[in-house]
């Protein structure tokens, strides 16, 4: 009788708890659709993100949103993100197999793993507005809990010397206050790699090295597959390094509003004010 009843307690337990999200990798979904398997794609990135670029066919349900969605039997489903706040991903599955006639999974990586493959994407035709990607402090810090495969590029630190061998700093008057004493990003967002000014990359400089330099780092150390957020003083330089990322074809680049500012705040909303006295 005691066994019977510790069987049924395993049951109810069983019953209660949420079903399995499983995920499937960028290159396993590629293989699907050049075969035609009927498959229904969701993007729940914004509507922004989502005409930017997206997979193909894919229709845009932004996360906020689609719990409230009365959706068909859609069957097979593979629902996709931005790459870095997983834990969204997986609640828009769980949500999404909630419903009848829908089995869905995750695309591993978000939009940014099918991005890496360069696999066929839609876009915006014609010349367009320069964009950046940008993410908050804890949507950054939740990466971290999540193992997302996010990779962090510290430009935080002075730039290294020139092609004449003179230091190239940045001028005081534009590197705020908050950079004369850095934080230590490792312990705000523990488990993310992070690409130092020590691997080597520069910013300045007018050898053409130094301008590539940048981009080899960043292949060099990061994951093809992963998205790269850069963190600065607030000096611009993220701005500048996802332009010659960007340029080298590299687009999962995500950018920490506030920069070290931010992280120093852990996240939370304020500003600092600096008085300066005339010197007589």
């Amino acid at each position: 009788m005691k066994n019977l009843r510790n069987v049924l307690i395993v049951f109810s337990v069983l019953a209660v708890m949420p079903a399995p999200c499983f995920g499937i990798t960028a290159d396993t979904l590629k293989n699907i659709l050049d075969q035609g398997i009927r498959v229904t794609l969701i993007d729940i990135r914004n509507s922004r993100d989502y005409s930017s670029g997206h997979i193909p066919n894919a229709i845009n349900i932004p996360a906020r949103i689609i719990g409230m969605k009365r959706l068909p039997p859609l069957g097979k489903t593979i629902v996709y993100g931005d790459g870095i706040d997983t834990e969204q991903t997986l609640e828009a599955v769980r949500t999404l197999n909630a419903k009848p006639g829908i089995q869905a999974e995750m695309l591993e990586g978000g939009f940014p793993a099918w991005n890496a493959r360069k696999y066929t994407r839609t876009g915006e035709l014609g010349v367009t507005r320069e964009k950046f990607q940008y993410i908050t402090y804890q949507r950054l810090k939740a990466a971290a809990v999540n193992d997302s495969g996010v990779t962090l590029v510290d430009l935080r630190g002075p730039d290294e010397e020139g092609k004449d061998g003179k230091q190239q700093k940045t001028p005081s008057e534009t590197r705020p206050s908050s950079c004369d004493k850095l934080s230590d990003i490792s312990i705000h967002f523990p488990g993310l790699k992070i690409i130092t000014p020590e691997h080597g990359y520069r910013l300045r400089g007018g050898d053409p090295d130094h301008v590539s330099s940048l981009t080899a780092a960043v292949v060099r150390q990061g994951r093809q597959d992963g998205v790269y957020v850069l963190i600065d003083c607030g000096d611009g330089k993220a701005e500048q390094a996802a332009r010659r990322l960007h340029a080298a074809g590299i687009r999962n680049v995500a950018i920490l509003v506030g920069g070290e500012s931010s992280i120093q705040r852990s996240g939370q909303p304020g500003f600092k004010t600096e008085v300066r006295r005339n010197s007589f």
